[in-house]
């Protein structure tokens, strides 16, 4: 058997967390080389074997005309990237990693997706539920593609880490995107959360929001809860530690958005490494696995979260987080992958 290392091209618009998380654990295989490429630097860039940065098509064109893989990964939105290598590489294997899609977001299929869904030669979902929808929306592009389910596990070294006792955390937390009110149209109404947050503060949560997106700092600063600016990534999961229990809720309580009907966040897994039992509200497909595995509280009404009963049952989920904590890590979810690209 052969030693050289399969590899892998990952590209993006913007290298986001999920990437780095998969390709660490790839890397970690012995297996794989990881060259990424994206049109924004991040965190976590610098663990690629490779890394090259792109300012427009011209570059990227000549990018993956230049770079020599086995396999190119491609996390999108946006797709054109995967249409451009298939037009630059016809004959090059290509992975869609189907973390967002405007049919599910948006409710419309863009050109782009659509192509990209035929283009590709396989496709990574993050849940059994989105999974299960893009094949049945795309069956005609998809046909007899393979397909995988990868959750956003986080990496091993959050794993490791030593946790603070409970009796040094304390309040809600949430961590993520979120929509600067005033609210025009109901476009990622889900993202809507200024009244959610407002509503928990008026039943007398202590409430702590790390926004991905620095204008939400600014915008929901008078909600009475303790707003952050934000952070990288490895100090806000160490932030996150100090917490009690961590936010799945979106603005989402008539079920009518699918990307939060169908998709599961990187966050539902990050307030799970770093131990804190997770609060639903609005999320169905995250619901399901908090429910499965005991690791937090689903609410249907907002209301119903208030602090006597989250107060009650802490130690019982909290219990349940710690055993589970340790086989939540990317590195040990990884061979499902691993061996999808095998057989590809």
């Amino acid at each position: 058997m052969s030693d050289k290392k399969i590899r892998i091209c990952y590209t993006s618009q913007h290298a986001c967390i999920r990437t780095i998380k998969i390709s660490r654990a790839l890397i970690a295989t012995g297996r794989y080389e990881i060259h990424m490429i994206s049109n924004q630097v991040s965190y976590g860039t610098q663990f690629a074997d490779k890394y090259s940065f792109y300012h427009n098509k011209t570059q990227l064109k000549n990018l993956i005309r230049d770079i020599d893989a086995d396999v190119w990964i491609h996390a999108n939105e946006p797709n054109y990237q995967l249409n451009l290598i298939r037009e630059v590489r016809p004959d090059a294997k290509i992975v869609l990693d189907a973390h967002d899609l405007d049919s599910v977001r948006q409710g419309i299929i863009p050109l782009d997706e659509f192509k990209a869904l035929s283009n590709c030669n396989g496709i990574i979902f993050v849940s059994k539920e989105m999974q299960d929808f893009i094949c049945d929306l795309h069956k005609d592009q998809l046909k007899d593609k393979p397909s995988v389910v990868l959750e956003h596990y986080c990496s091993q070294e959050f794993i490791d880490k030593k946790l603070p006792s409970s009796s040094q955390r304390r309040g809600l937390v949430y961590q993520g995107g979120a929509q600067s009110p005033p609210y025009k149209d109901n476009q990622f109404k889900y993202r809507h959360m200024y009244p959610l947050f407002q509503q928990l503060v008026s039943q007398g949560h202590e409430l702590h929001c790390f926004f991905g997106n620095a204008d939400a700092s600014r915008t929901y600063t008078n909600l009475g809860a303790y707003i952050y600016t934000p952070e990288v990534y490895p100090k806000l999961m160490e932030k996150l530690t100090l917490k009690r229990y961590g936010l799945c809720v979106f603005n989402n309580g008539d079920l009518s958005q699918l990307q939060v009907n169908l998709t599961r966040t990187n966050k539902e897994q990050e307030y799970l490494a770093c131990g804190l039992p997770i609060i639903v509200f609005g999320a169905p497909a995250t619901a399901k696995y908090v429910k499965e595995h005991e690791v937090g509280l689903v609410f249907d009404k907002l209301e119903d979260i208030t602090p006597e009963i989250l107060e009650k049952e802490y130690q019982r989920v909290k219990n349940n987080v710690d055993k589970l904590r340790p086989t939540l890590s990317m590195e040990k979810h990884i061979g499902v992958l691993d061996k999808f690209l095998s057989n590809l």
